[in-house]
């Protein structure tokens, strides 16, 4: 009995170790932010992400500007992309309501979306006008790498059509202010290997009784 209690307390520790995230892409310096871009009301505003693996994302960060007095609810789209570098499927998609005026680091869970995946375009969409994503005043990203265009969908149909791609023309190049992180590798491992023993113990236990 204290073996096991031993053993659920050093998986206690590492799930709570798992729970630790790496970033995967970073294009947010956490400051000095100078401009925003306002899509319009609902209409969605996509940057192609290109991330250094291919791991399930667990979190996706997003610096967020909201110019209205009041709050404003922010959808979040994750696409792959598609034949000559596109949009392609819509891979998922989560909101959270209620964000006040000001700016604001959107923090969006994602469970293990786009395994296999590397390349992929990653934006919002704001129930109001002069509400959007914050760009990165560094311009390009410090994990991982984007190029200086951006997709937004302005006849709002859902869908981004080929005269729906821009450029932001930035010297240097400019991007919008994402963050994609995973689960630490090392600790996935970590929790796997405890569950493990854990299985063990428990099958060990049932041919003794």
């Amino acid at each position: 009995m204290k073996r096991a209690i031993a053993l659920l307390g050093v998986l206690s520790v590492m799930a709570l170790h798992a729970r630790a995230n790496t970033l995967d892409y970073d294009a947010d310096p956490g400051a000095g932010y100078l401009f925003y871009f306002g899509g319009g009301a609902n209409l969605r505003v996509l940057d192609d992400v290109n991330r250094t693996s291919v791991l399930g994302i667990k979190q996706i960060n997003i610096a967020f500007f909201n110019a209205n007095s009041s709050a404003v609810d922010v959808t979040l789209y994750v696409y792959d992309t598609g034949a000559g570098g596109v949009v392609g499927n819509l891979l998922y998609t989560a909101t959270i309501t209620g964000v006040p005026n000001g700016a604001a680091q959107l923090q969006f869970g994602a469970p293990g979306i786009a395994t296999g995946i590397q390349s992929l375009w990653i934006g919002v969409s704001a129930s109001a006008a002069n509400a959007g994503m914050l760009l990165n005043p560094a311009g390009a990203p410090l994990i991982g790498t984007s190029a200086d265009v951006f997709a937004w969908d302005r006849n709002g149909d859902g869908s981004i059509a080929t005269n729906e791609y821009f450029f932001f023309g930035g010297n240097p190049v400019s991007n919008f202010a994402i963050e994609v992180l995973v689960p630490e590798p090392a600790s996935m491992l970590a929790l796997g290997s405890g569950l493990a023993g854990l299985l063990a113990l428990r099958r060990r236990k049932a041919r003794t009784a």
